[in-house]
């Protein structure tokens, strides 16, 4: 062998172990794709079918189009700032992305890839726990399959989908004890939103407990000063510490202690009631309950769960809805921190089996992936339907301040007047809701109109007959019309 050979050799071994490496993590990677690509679809199509409801669409998707235009981030459609809703400054990373695309359709996409990127730490957790990359895709699909997180996926967009990867990618920095990481993912979840200590301070105690005391000490006290700094913002902006408080039973956060204190048979009746227990079995099953074979990690999510199952909100216990989505990275990297704390390799290999069997039959019964018993109800975007709608909004000017039915507000949200009909003839979910039922100010700016021809009294009838003679009709196909404000 010459010289150029003998050289050349250790170079194609090289090459051939380093393709041997990545192939094995080729599985989760077409997982993490799959997911991504079927997400993506699923939600632009149900928005192109008219079926976002625009409270939690429109609100960040008008924010964020304000903010790429460099003005004050005001939801019209809530009549409110948006950071006075959630102090959700993490927006802002999206901003450049409407410099590229500004359509509703951008967000829906970064929102199932971000999800969809929270099972690769979960992944590289699971490989370095476990030692086999088998074991660790399997984790992963269990998390990608996830009912919960894959109904809260379909529920418009929410910051939680930024909640959820920082949440997976600071767990892994914790467990893995990648410090610089960890502090990064905190200070940037302290960015989602004014409630996330309640991931953030378990975070905290278990570094202090388990990793670095003085590093734990500090993310809690972080935690707790970023937690009063953002009630004050929004209390700056509207006068109260959250326009979400009353979701507590009992009166508040006061009568729930006490009531489940002196009077504990009535607390775990009301515990028992609006399918709760349900609920707490379908986050738990879905990751098969191995981990209660070492829980401390799934315990994490112990104060977001018992909020989930407390307040009286109801669509705060069920998975339909974004508030069940940040337990799920937290509840399958404690699967398989749990995973890891059996003896044998055959007993691992067991309860790594059971996990991903009880994540598909799991989401079979409730989730959304394509052999799921369950669709995600909306109108083809290419029905008849759809296309009269579309062709009334096209009629409609790109500044216009316009008042629309509910459907069609997040296909109208680019602009700085628009607003969710009755609003703003009659207030209604407006501002911090003591204006309810009054005719706004702002109704006079009001120049289109875009409503169903069938208004129903629920809907809006009798408000659009007190104005109707302000209006005439300039477009009309199918069941929808378009109405401009008479002129002088």
């Amino acid at each position: 062998m010459d010289a150029a050979a003998t050289l050349r050799a250790p170079s194609r071994l090289a090459a051939r172990v380093l393709d041997a490496r990545l192939l094995v993590h080729l599985p989760v990677a077409a997982l993490v794709a799959a997911y991504a690509l079927r997400f993506s679809v699923l939600t632009v199509s149900v928005y192109d079918g008219y079926g976002t409801p625009p409270y939690d669409m429109s609100i960040p998707d008008q924010g964020i189009w304000l903010l790429s235009r460099l003005h004050a981030p005001f939801s019209t459609v809530m009549g409110r700032d948006v950071m006075a809703d959630h102090t959700s400054f993490i927006f802002a990373l999206l901003v450049p992305l409407f410099w590229v695309y500004p359509h509703a359709a951008a967000l829906l996409v970064a929102q199932s890839v971000m999800l969809a990127a929270a099972a690769i730490p979960i992944y590289l957790y699971a490989l370095r726990r476990l030692d086999s990359p088998a074991m660790a895709t399997a984790l992963a699909a269990a998390y990608l399959l996830n009912p919960a997180l894959q109904w809260g996926n379909l529920e418009q967009f929410h910051v939680e989908c930024f909640t959820v990867l920082l949440v997976s990618v600071g767990l892994y920095a914790a467990l893995e004890s990648r410090f610089r990481l960890l502090v990064v993912c905190v200070g940037l979840l302290f960015l989602c939103k004014e409630d996330v200590g309640l991931v953030a301070a378990p975070l905290a105690l278990w570094v202090a407990w388990r990793r670095n005391r003085r590093l734990g000490a500090g993310l809690l006290a972080a935690t707790a000063a970023w937690s009063v700094a953002a009630s004050s913002i929004i209390y700056a902006m509207v006068g109260m510490i959250n326009v979400h408080t009353g979701r507590l039973p009992f009166g508040g956060a006061g009568g729930t202690v006490r009531t489940a204190l002196a009077h504990p048979g009535k607390f775990f009746s009301y515990l028992r009631s609006g399918g709760r227990p349900f609920y707490l079995w379908q986050m738990l099953s879905s990751v098969g309950l191995v981990l209660v074979r070492a829980p401390e990690i799934a315990a994490l999510c112990v104060l977001t769960l018992a909020v989930n199952v407390i307040t009286s909100f109801g669509y705060e216990h069920q998975i339909a809805y974004h508030y069940s989505m940040p337990p799920v990275p937290i509840l399958v990297m404690g699967t398989a921190f749990a995973i890891g704390a059996l003896r044998s390799r055959r007993s691992r290999t067991v309860a790594t089996g059971v996990v991903l069997g009880c994540a598909v039959v799991t989401c079979y019964l409730w989730g959304l992936a394509p052999f799921s018993r369950h669709t995600y109800p909306h109108l083809s975007p290419a029905s008849a339907e759809v296309r009269d709608i579309d062709s009334v909004l096209a009629k409609l000017p790109s500044h216009a301040v316009v008042s629309a039915y509910y459907p069609y507000v997040a296909h109208l949200d680019h602009r700085s007047g628009i607003y969710m009909w009755p609003n703003p003839f009659r207030a209604e979910y407006w501002n911090t809701f003591h204006q309810e039922g009054q005719r706004l100010p702002v109704a006079d700016q009001v120049e289109w109109l875009v409503l169903p021809t069938d208004l129903s009294e629920a809907d809006g009838a009798a408000t659009f007959g007190s104005i109707a003679g302000s209006f005439h009709v300039v477009a009309r196909a199918g069941g929808v019309a378009l109405y401009q404000r008479n002129g002088p």
